[in-house]
């Protein structure tokens, strides 16, 4: 059975630690305009932050608000079983997702 996985908010302090520590394991670090969010295995305790509600982080982890690549912000939402992102949607450079 896969582990379940939650949304955190996550100092940059602390972010940085588990970058520099390689202890990320099976998370994903967001950099979000609002801060970073990392998308953690319930229990594990990575994120210092308050833990995100699933509507919160279904309208945090998009790509008009997240800076990362698409791919990563897409492999973020299926962890946390979101809809996925449909091709298309405009990202926070102003470009199209999926668009060459």
């Amino acid at each position: 059975m896969p582990a379940a996985y939650q949304a955190r908010r996550i100092s940059k302090e602390r972010a940085r630690a588990l970058r520099r520590s390689g202890a990320l394991g099976q998370a994903i670090l967001l950099d979000s305009v609002s801060g970073f969010i990392i998308v953690e295995p319930v229990g594990s305790n990575l994120g210092d932050g308050e833990v995100l509600a699933r509507e919160i982080a279904d309208s945090e982890l998009h790509s008009a608000w997240c800076l990362d690549p698409l791919s990563r912000i897409r492999q973020a939402r299926q962890l946390l079983g979101l809809e996925a992102i449909p091709e298309g949607q405009p990202t926070v450079a102003g470009h199209n997702a999926g668009a060459p």
